[in-house]
């Protein structure tokens, strides 16, 4: 469930986009802005003197929904906050289109110092009470203000390597795949030394693609399983971890509290502990790594050739 209030809030999601980001008045290539990791990173910017990033938002959120509920004087808020700075600011978007805001949000260099969390919330009068949240944005976004490539700290990576020739891993050189996390990645290692199982994943014959699919779909299951316990032991509050952490989490929680919004479902995650929500992060695993849908065409075609062999 979404956090219960004593009056009706929005069931979609608000979404949040960044059009344009502005570095000192001059337009940032579009490949700095990662849509699909809702990061903003200045890595290609070779210059450390600068005063402001100006970002251009837009945001939506469901009509149908506006515009039959019991609510009136619509506004969003896009707020930015960093907790290293301890930082919060907030700046009204103006509407245009009925259910969708646009505006700026500038991010001053004093202000900030490595990475800044944009979100938003949407307030309205509702049974005549003023200033009430209704929603608020379903996936935030990162800026990353330092020199690095932001989206490789969002990122999973995946590597293959021989764990008996490699120092770091030949404690686990009988195991067919690792996961090994740090703060800038997560790395998931397998193993070419363990026979067989570079042959299945990188086979492209269509007889084994029901294999293939089920084993991949059982090491994503794995991955996606500590991953999500290595991120929680660091929620720090209702802070979100920084980096891929925050990626994981923001992927996974919708699937373990479908009815809660993002930070009402990480705060489910502190109240209950990482051990009180482990046959839901199974459940969430397994989404991830489609495991219903890779297992179902192993069964199948286990179906298919059952009556043959007997």
């Amino acid at each position: 469930m979404k956090r219960i209030v004593p009056y009706p809030v929005l069931a979609g999601e608000l979404t949040m986009t960044v059009q344009e980001a502005r570095l000192d008045d001059v337009t940032l290539p579009y490949g700095m802005i990662s849509e699909q990791d809702h990061t903003v990173g200045l890595h290609l910017v070779d210059r450390q003197g600068w005063s402001t990033v100006r970002l251009s938002i837009h945001v939506s959120a469901p009509r149908h929904e506006l515009d039959a509920g019991p609510w009136y004087s619509l506004a969003f808020f896009a707020t930015a906050s960093e907790r290293r700075t301890n930082t919060h600011s907030a700046v009204k978007l103006m509407m245009g289109q009925p259910g969708e805001w646009t505006g700026e949000v500038d991010l001053h260099r004093d202000d900030h110092s490595d990475r800044v969390r944009l979100s938003g919330q949407l307030v309205a009068t509702v049974d005549d009470v003023p200033g009430r949240v209704i929603a608020t944005v379903a996936r935030p976004w990162t800026v990353d203000l330092q020199a690095r490539p932001a989206a490789q700290r969002e990122a999973v990576q995946t590597r293959w390597v021989d764990f008996a020739q490699d120092p770091q891993l030949a404690w686990c050189k009988t195991d067919p795949w690792v996961v090994t996390t740090t703060d800038e990645v997560a790395m998931l290692n397998l193993n070419s030394g363990f026979d067989g199982l570079r042959a299945i994943l990188e086979s492209t014959k269509a007889a084994e693609r029901p294999v293939r699919e089920g084993l991949a779909a059982q090491i994503g299951t794995v991955m996606w399983t500590a991953l999500f316990n290595e991120a929680a032991h660091h929620v720090d509050g209702r802070e979100w971890p920084e980096g891929w952490r925050g990626m994981v989490l923001s992927r996974m929680l919708p699937d373990l509290f479908p009815d809660h919004s993002p930070d009402d479902a990480l705060r489910e995650i502190v109240n209950l502990g990482v051990g009180g929500v482990q046959t839901r992060v199974m459940h969430a695993a397994a989404k991830q790594a489609r495991m219903p849908r890779s297992l179902g065409g192993f069964i199948r075609s286990l179906q298919k050739t059952g009556p043959e062999d007997e």
